[in-house]
Formats: structure tokens, C-alpha cells, sequence
């Protein structure tokens, strides 16, 4: 529900299901329930939820908008396998919406038998009530359906995928469970006597009312062999910032890589200011992060771990050491916008021909350092930028291998 997502609740879902029932039938049938769980089951009853319940009393275009900073967090850590699996509630497709936008796909599934067949290395996410796009009529909103087919299969394989995938996790939860008490069931059988390191539930409710809500999260968090938190806090709120500490935890182990080899260059250890992550927002960070690891054009940022290498951390290190300061994803220094990226063993030639494919930045670098590119010498015969028209748009960066900007910006 957080902007700019702003989808309905529960709550409006039903009223306006209500009101658009009563003016069409009330009076001549049996008035419809206020609440979102009773109308489903009076359909469900009834063999109607999905023909007449789903189909015209719920607005089709509920669950589209754009997705929140939660959703983008979710994404991008599970693309980077930081959240090691998901499970959700929600039916709507925010979340992998989020990772197309940052060009990747999450590794949906509604039952543990999908998510068996996810290609391996996928963070996966289940979707445990459903998902609209995929079988909206067989996406969950009255009790009923958990004890009827496919619903009641579906609960019973994730159970067995929850029983293996959340045992000896550090678990974050976002929002209470207790709206649909079979699941706390679930937990209790599956994390039964395991001790979790961490527990950490997230819902903007007090202290007292999330024990009275929620007694089977509460009692978890009091097994947790380590720390148990409830953070008072907005569900997209508390994600974005994971996110942001995520990335700048990724930026600053890049830095921390370069300092023996700064040192060495140097004889001088470097400030300790510029081995911190820059202080700018998750896009910025996230685009950061995505040179960092080397990816083309069109690709998402896939890894949880930085590569270790030193140059990569050294040219950082001394960009700052020359005064350089951070401005988006790139760096500012003397007037001019720096872009760092990782291309290691490649020809400078080619990795810029890659880029010139790339959907152009709202303001583009002055000078791209290819790290770990060089400079390869091409027969004449091979034509150059310019040279002839050409539909492929000409790069307005200067680009340079790390040897030629040490020279050129005399790092």
C-alpha cells in the first residue's frame, strides 16, 4: 500500500465489492458481508468466487501500479541471492515487476513443485496464496478454499519447501501473519523446536499489541538464539533501507579491497573517509553496483559477494585521494564525471562498442575507466566511430583503461 504503489486494502476491496453488489442485487438476494474473508466464502459457497466474486465484483485493475521502494528492495535482493528465499501472502506481481525493472527475473512459484524447477542459483519466492496473473481463479481469499483442490495441494507441498528452506535462517518478517491462522500453524509445525539465530518482525504496531496479535511470531522471536527484534516501522520503509545497507556494505568492501595495494603505491595509508560508501540513494548505489561487478548493458546486478580485486578498489581509492566526490553513480572531479567500470581481460574497443548500445544515462560520463581493459591495436582495414552513417549512436564519454587515466588524471 505504500506510494507510489498505493494499492487498495482489504478493507476498500470489500466496500467497493459491497456497494457494487447491493446496488445490483439489493433488496432481492441476500445482502453481502462487509468483510473481504466473508464475501469470498458467501461465493466460495455458492461455487461462484471466481465467476461472479473475482470477475465482477473485484476491480481487474486493483493489483496494477508502480512498484514501492519495498518491492524494488525484494527484487534486487533476491536477484543478488541477499535474501536467500521469500514467501508471501500478496497475489499481486509488484514484486517481479520490480525485478524486470531492474532487468531481471524473479524466480516465482506458486507450490514447492514450481519452485523445484527454478534454475539452480535462483533466490526463490513463493507466492503461497496464488498469483493473479498465473491462476486467478485459484488465488486465495476465503477459508474454504484450504481445504478444497488445487488450493489444499498447493499449501501442502509449500509447507514441506517452508519446512526445509526456513529451518536455521535468519528470518525477517514483514507485516503479522494472524490474519490467516493456518499459517502461523505452519510456522509452529515447521519451526517447531528450532532455535532461528535472528528474528526480526516489522509492523508498525507497538510492542503490546504485536505480542496480543500475534503470539505464535512473538514466541518465535523468544526462541531465536541470538536477537529478536519487533521494529515499529513502515514494511517498504524498513526494506529500502535494508536495501541501501545492503549496497553501500557491497561498495565499501570494492574500497576495502584496493587499501594494501593503495598503501603499497603510496607508502601512505589511505583516510579512512574514502573507504566509506558514498552517501547517495539506492538507484545510484544500484547502478554503482552494477559496474562494479562488470555487467553489461540490459543486465541485472546478480552478485551478493564484490569481486576482489585490487585495482578495482585502488582506482576508487585514489579518485578520492584526488579530491573526487561522489555524484550519482559516478564520481566528480575537476569539473568532469567519472564512470568506473569493471571489465576485466577485455579489449577497450569492444567493451565500448557494448556500451554504445546502452539506453543513455540522464547525463552521461565524461570519462569512462575501464578497469582491466586494454588498449588493443586494430588492422586499418577495420572501420572506426564515424567513419561511415551508422544507426548506433556515437559515445560522448572518453573512454580509457586504468594506466591511461592514472596518466591523464594523474591519480
Amino acid at each position: 500500500m505504500a506510494p507510489p504503489s498505493a494499492l487498495p486494502s482489504a478493507a476498500v476491496l470489500a466496500a467497493q465489492a459491497k456497494q457494487a453488489y447491493d446496488a445490483k442485487y439489493g433488496g432481492i438476494r441476500e445482502p453481502l458481508p462487509a468483510g473481504i474473508e466473508e464475501q469470498a466464502e458467501f461465493f466460495f459457497k455458492r461455487k461462484e468466487l471466481a465467476t461472479v466474486y473475482l470477475r465482477s465484483l473485484i476491480d481487474p485493475n486493483a493489483f496494477a501500479g508502480r512498484p514501492n521502494p519495498g518491492h524494488h528492495a525484494v527484487a534486487d535482493l533476491l536477484l543478488v541471492r541477499g535474501i536467500q528465499a521469500a514467501v508471501t501472502t500478496n497475489v499481486d506481481c509488484m514484486v517481479e515487476t520490480a525485478g524486470q525493472l531492474l532487468f531481471g527475473q524473479i524466480g516465482m512459484g506458486v507450490d514447492g513443485h514450481q519452485l523445484a524447477k527454478l534454475p539452480a542459483g535462483t533466490a526463490p519466492y513463493l507466492k503461497i496464496h496464488g498469483c493473479r496473473t498465473q491462476d486467478l481463479d485459484n488465488t486465495v481469499w476465503a477459508p474454504g478454499q484450504l481445504e478444497a483442490e488445487p488450493v489444499a495441494g498447493r499449501i501442502a507441498s509449500s509447507e514441506e519447501w517452508l519446512r526445509i528452506n526456513l529451518l536455521d535462517r535468519d528470518l525477517v518478517i514483514v507485516g503479522y501473519w494472524s490474519d490467516w491462522s493456518y499459517l502461523n500453524a505452519i510456522l509452529e509445525r515447521t519451526l517447531g523446536a528450532v532455535r532461528p539465530t535472528r528474528v526480526i518482525v516489522v509492523d508498525p504496531a507497538d510492542n503490546a499489541t504485536f505480542e496480543t496479535k500475534a503470539p505464535a511470531l512473538y514466541a518465535l522471536g523468544q526462541r531465536a538464539t541470538s536477537e529478536f527484534h519487533h521494529v515499529s516501522a513502515s514494511g517498504s520503509d524498513f526494506l529500502d533501507r535494508l536495501r541501501l545497507e545492503f549496497s553501500k556494505s557491497f561498495v565499501r568492501r570494492v574500497l576495502w579491497s584496493g587499501k594494501e595495494a593503495y598503501a603499497e603505491t603510496t607508502g601512505n595509508a589511505p583516510d579512512d573517509a574514502w573507504l566509506k560508501a558514498p552517501e547517495v540513494d539506492n538507484d545510484a548505489l544500484w547502478f554503482a553496483r552494477r559496474d562494479l561487478e562488470g555487467r553489461r548493458p540490459g543486465k541485472p546486478a546478480c552478485d551478493r559477494d564484490p569481486p576482489q580485486e585490487a585495482l578495482l578498489g585502488l582506482t576508487l581509492i585514489q579518485l578520492r585521494a584526488s579530491g573526487a566526490t561522489p555524484d550519482g553513480s559516478y564520481w566528480s572531479m575537476d569539473g568532469r564525471r567519472i564512470r568506473v567500470l569493471r571489465t576485466p581481460n577485455q579489449a577497450l574497443h569492444r567493451v565500448k562498442a557494448e556500451f554504445e548500445r546502452e539506453t543513455a544515462p540522464a547525463v552521461a560520463p565524461d570519462i569512462v575507466i575501464a578497469v582491466g581493459a586494454e588498449t588493443q591495436a586494430l588492422p586499418s582495414d577495420i572501420v572506426r566511430d564515424g567513419t561511415t552513417p551508422t544507426i548506433i549512436r556515437s559515445s560522448p564519454s572518453r573512454w580509457l583503461t586504468r594506466p591511461e587515466a592514472v596518466e591523464e588524471l594523474k591519480l
